[in-house]
């Protein structure tokens, strides 16, 4: 299996761009003044409307599934991790696991020691700068509980040490563009 290189770091470079699978898409390049005043005006509808979407969500079971069924819709690929990121995983823990009973823990287990083995407090920051980059559309599309949770979670994401749905998100659809991308055996 080859492994993808690490990018060469760059002072001048978005680095955030580094770690996600960005390249060509809306967020792949530092945003511009307009696009952070857009992005500060959707944090601060999202946090106003907070309290109402934490009281449709009963259990944090509920807010860990609503919260992956977003980060699931299309737009996110670009949030998942870059191939190197996923070579170091693999490096460092090992193949993931495959499991065929929906009830076996491996693949979760696998999920969570992947992201201790990666999470920096850098690559944190870059997953919820980058995903905020999404609210705009999330308000302006009138996805008050999508772009709650988004806020909630970049903001889980930066300021904890737990596996949040994103991260989780982010190294899942890492995981699946990885294998994709590797030359079919023959």
């Amino acid at each position: 299996m080859s492994n993808p290189q690490r990018p060469a770091r760059r002072s001048t470079a978005y680095t955030h761009a580094a770690y996600t699978r960005c390249v060509g898409t809306a967020i792949e390049a530092t945003p511009d003044t307009a696009e952070m005043t857009e992005i500060r005006a959707a944090m601060e509808a999202a946090r106003r409307e907070r309290q109402s979407v934490q009281e449709t969500l009963t259990s944090i079971d509920a807010y860990h599934a609503r919260s992956l069924a977003l980060y699931r819709q299309p737009r996110f690929g670009a949030l998942a991790l870059d191939g190197w990121l996923i070579a170091d995983v693999i490096d460092s823990i090992g193949e993931p696991p495959i499991v065929e009973d929906e009830e076996d823990p491996a693949f979760t287990d696998y999920i969570v020691r992947a992201l201790d083995a990666i999470m920096s407090a850098r690559i944190r920051r870059a997953l919820s700068e980058q995903s905020q980059r999404f609210l705009p559309a999330l308000i302006a599309e009138n996805d008050i509980e999508g772009a709650v949770l988004l806020a909630n979670n970049a903001y889980m994401t930066l300021m904890s040490s737990a596996a949040t749905p994103l991260m989780v998100q982010s190294m899942v659809s890492g995981l699946a563009a990885y294998y994709d991308e590797l030359p079919d055996e023959e």
